[in-house]
This record gives structure tokens, sequence and C-alpha cells, in this order.
């Protein structure tokens, strides 16, 4: 069979002699790269410029020194740790993976760094397309952007646009949308808006609580509340299937179906803000895994995606003009998003059955464990997949700020989420293997006991 004739559409990675230069030059940089590390001083020394030059310290005092493998990162002063937050989520499948590198490389090298909206490249196009390849039915048009935040704010405009003159939202209770000021007052917690100004057509409907049996109940009695306040005015509601910043909260079907039905009734568009869920709950997208296709308005997307996107059905396509912007992304952040696509559906990631799936029961098998061992350190815990958290001790902040900071000590990275109680969030790499789960549970589990001891706890 003849040889399908290359096009200027196809990875230039799958070119033997373009991978065998990537190559050489990943090995060169890390190889480099292993012998700078700096001195305890010297890394004492740049945390403090970074410091100065930022206004106020780093949430924690690490630098990352270029080198890593899997859910392992070296730090600039040579030390390692196991990172189960990865930015936030951000590294999906950890760090330095060879075939992500290599991509990023031979992307790094072409026309551009940073791709617009004008003028597209190659990769702009891979990446819309694998998109719209897993999003289902309904969802045909993809529009690229850089953050998450950007993301919501174009799904935002795109659904008050459709929906005018209709123009209040309604959000879950502890939801997080993101930074902007548009984006700050959508998300409940007001340390995040200190000193902003307020519109006041953002209203919060309680999320699903397991130790309620009323719970679906209460929360539709408050959303018909708001409708009927409201009549008419409301354009749409924002639904993260799996609180993140909120504490790795999920909920089951019937629930985000008996609201979203409601939203249907009453011409409420329905916008599912999957920043965080992107590529960790068992399939691409969470709505999907909860078979949620028919009562989705739009999604975005981000994080994992090393970019961020909304997609849309067709009616809500926006007039010319409301969403544009100069960057769409960069090119290397296009082109590695869509080869981890290809990846998590090529290698088993997705399915009931797939590796996230399966990673997700393994973390909370050894939550189990952990919680027999240490009942009360390790409260309830909570979550999907790759997407994972606990109470620590009673869930007051100052403890799980001492839990993270031993934890950091002990050589494994992980986040506070949550208020009411404080809670400890798990971003594993969806390709974390047994052993490096094994290597962080022991780490959190000394970590546990140093605070027990450190406080006069019973654990």
């Amino acid at each position: 069979m003849a040889r399908k004739k290359a096009t200027p559409l196809d990875p230039l990675v799958a070119t033997p002699a373009v991978r065998e230069a990537a190559q050489a030059l990943i090995q060169a940089v890390q190889d480099e790269a292993a012998e700078r590390a700096l001195t305890p001083k010297a890394y004492a020394k740049a945390l403090k410029e970074v410091e100065r030059l930022r206004g106020r310290p780093l949430l924690f005092p690490l630098i990352a020194g270029g080198v890593g493998r899997g859910a392992r990162v070296w730090l600039a002063d040579g030390t390692m740790k196991l990172d189960f937050i990865g930015g936030i989520g951000v590294y999906g499948l950890g760090h330095g993976d060879t075939d992500l590198l290599e991509h990023a490389v031979v992307a790094s090298a072409q026309d551009a760094v940073f791709q617009g909206h004008l003028m597209p490249g190659p990769e702009y196009l891979r990446l819309s397309r694998a998109l719209l390849r897993h999003a289902g039915p309904h969802l045909k048009h993809v529009w690229l952007s850089v953050s998450g935040v950007d993301a919501n704010e174009n799904a935002l405009k795109m659904l008050l646009q459709k929906r005018a003159p209709a123009d209040h939202i309604i959000v879950f209770e502890r939801s997080f949308h993101g930074r902007t000021i548009t984006m700050a007052e959508l998300t409940d917690r007001p340390g995040f808006r200190e000193g902003l100004p307020l519109r006041g057509n953002v209203h919060f409907v309680p999320f699903h609580d397991p130790d309620n049996p009323q719970s679906l109940q209460r929360s539709l009695e408050i959303l018909d509340m708001h409708l009927k306040r409201y009549a008419g005015r409301v354009a749409g509601m924002a639904f993260e299937l799996v609180q993140g910043e909120g504490g790795c909260h999920p909920a089951p079907r019937e629930f985000f179906v008996a609201l979203m039905e409601r939203c249907r009734e009453a011409n409420v568009a329905v916008w599912v803000d999957e920043v965080q869920t992107f590529a960790r709950t068992g399939e691409l997208f969470a709505f999907r895994t909860l078979e949620l296709d028919d009562y989705v308005d739009r999604v975005t997307a981000g994080k994992v995606l090393q970019g961020s996107a909304t997609l849309y059905r067709r009616d809500f396509n926006p007039r010319p003009g409301l969403v544009a912007g100069t960057y769409a992304g960069s090119t290397v952040g296009m082109a590695i998003g869509a080869r981890i696509i290809e990846r998590l559906g090529e290698d088993g990631y997705l399915g009931p059955e797939g590796r996230i799936a399966v990673l997700g029961r393994r973390i909370q098998k050894r939550f189990e464990s952990l919680a027999r061992r240490l009942p009360k350190a390790v409260g309830p815990q909570t979550g999907v997949g790759a997407m994972q958290s606990f109470v620590p001790f009673d869930g007051s902040p100052d403890l799980a700020k001492a839990v993270l900071d031993t934890c950091i000590e002990e050589g494994l990275l992980l986040l506070a989420a949550g208020s009411n109680p404080s809670k400890i969030r798990m971003l594993p790499p969806v390709n974390t293997t047994d052993e490096e789960l094994e290597s962080g549970f022991a780490m959190l589990e000394k970590a546990l006991r140093r605070v027990a001891d450190e406080k006069e706890l019973p654990c």
C-alpha cells in the first residue's frame, strides 16, 4: 500500500529525522539541567527574589529545576518532590513525558510561538477537531483561548447575548469560576472579591449534600425561588459537576438532571464549567461521564488541555465581534493539548474501566486504609477519578495548612480546597503509578502523624 503523502496539517514529529533531532535536544537539555542544582544559600536567595518581585511570597517555597519524571519533580536545589497537585491539575501526564516533550520541541520550532484567531496554524485545527470528537452529538463549535477564565468569560458573553435582555446568572454555593471581576462574582468565596464592585445579578443554589436526604428538594426549591423572583431575567446557570476549589465535591446524575430540566423549562441556558474536571473523571468531559449530553448548551475546558476552550451548540454561536482576542493559545500548548487528547483515547484512559477510573478507585482504597489506621486524622473523603480530597483532623484552616507544610517537608505536594471544613486536595497525573501512589500515601501518613504529635492531637 502506498504511503499517504504528508500534508502541512500532519504533525511534524511523525517525521523520523525531526523526532531524532527533538530527542537529541531533549536529552541535552535534561543533562545540562541536572548539573545546575543551586546551593541551599543560592536557592534561598532565589526564593527571596521571587518574593520581592511578586510583592508576596510563593504559596509554597518551591522553584522547579526543569527535570522531572512522572509524578516526581526535581527542584532547583536538586531535591525531589512527589507532585500530586500538578500546577492545580495542569500536568495531566506528569513531568518529563518523553512523547509530550518531543511534540513540544517540534511545535516550538515552527512559524510562531503563539497563534491567534486571525491566522491560525495546523495545531489550532488539530486541537479543535480533537475536542469536538469527544464532545458528543450536540456541541458543534469550539472557540480556543488561553486560560480557563477566558473560556468562562466567552461562555458567559455568548449565553448573555443569546438570552438578552436577561442578565442574571445562577451558580452553586462553594462554586469557583475564575478571578476576573465578573468570574469573581460568580465564585462563592467572598475573600476572592474583596474590594471589587458587585452587580448583584448572581444568585446561589445549594450544591448536593450527601448527608441530607432532602438535598435535591432543597436545591430545587431555591432554584425555583430565583426563577420566580427574577422571571424572564435569568440567562443561564453554571454547573461545576465536581467542585474543585470548593473541595472536590461530586454529585449524582439525578441531581444535575433535575436542575437542568428545570432550567430547560424556564429557558435558562445550561453552562458546564469543566476547567478542572476536564480529563479527570473517566471521560474527557465530566458531562459525558454523567450522560448529560442532552442538557448541555455549552461547556468550558482548561488546565489539562494546556490552554482553554469554549464548546457550544449551533444555536449559541455568537454574532461577529462578541468573542475575539489576539491569542488563541501557544503553538506548544495547542500541540500538546491535542496530543494529550489523542493519548487518553489511544492508551486506555477513558471509560468506566479506563485508567483514570481505576486510578480513582485505587486512591479511594488507600484513603480507606489510611482512615482505619488514623481515624482522627483522616476525615470524610470525596472525589472522583483523578480529583480527590479529604478533611484533615477537624477541618480547621490552621490544621490543614500544618498538614500541607509538613507534607512538603516529607516530599509530597498537595493543596488546600474548600472551607468549613477545609480540605486537602489531590490532583495527581492520570498516569500515576502504584509505586508513586504508595510513596505518596506513606509521606502523607508520616505528615499526619507528625502534626498530631506536634499539636498533641489524637490520630
